[in-house]
């Protein structure tokens, strides 16, 4: 651990540390700085993931037609198009006797 001295906002601070439920100010900096770094080696991961996945190599030939089969059927009948009296479904009459 190392010790050290900084100056910081107490209001921001205690606020902080209720948020988080830690009982004291060092175990409050302690979990933002963890959250802070956990973050950034997620937008990383996600980056490399994002450049693999834009040069097409990522999944091998087939992967998606042989886990989802039947995605690009799905996909085209949502694109369908269905005329307005298809959409409609009646309504049920509703007789109503009195206040209850």
């Amino acid at each position: 651990m190392k010790r050290t001295n900084v100056i910081l906002d107490e209001e921001l601070l205690e606020k902080a540390r209720r948020v988080s439920g830690e009982k004291t100010y060092s175990a409050t900096i302690n979990k933002a700085l963890e959250g802070m770094v956990k973050r950034n080696d997620f937008r990383e991961a996600l980056k490399r993931f994002q450049d693999l996945a834009a040069e097409g190599d990522f999944f091998w030939p087939g992967y998606l037609e042989e886990i989802r089969p039947n995605a690009y059927v799905v996909q085209e009948q949502k694109d369908k198009r269905v005329s307005a009296h298809e959409k409609r479904v009646s309504k049920k009459k509703v007789v109503r006797r009195g206040a209850r």
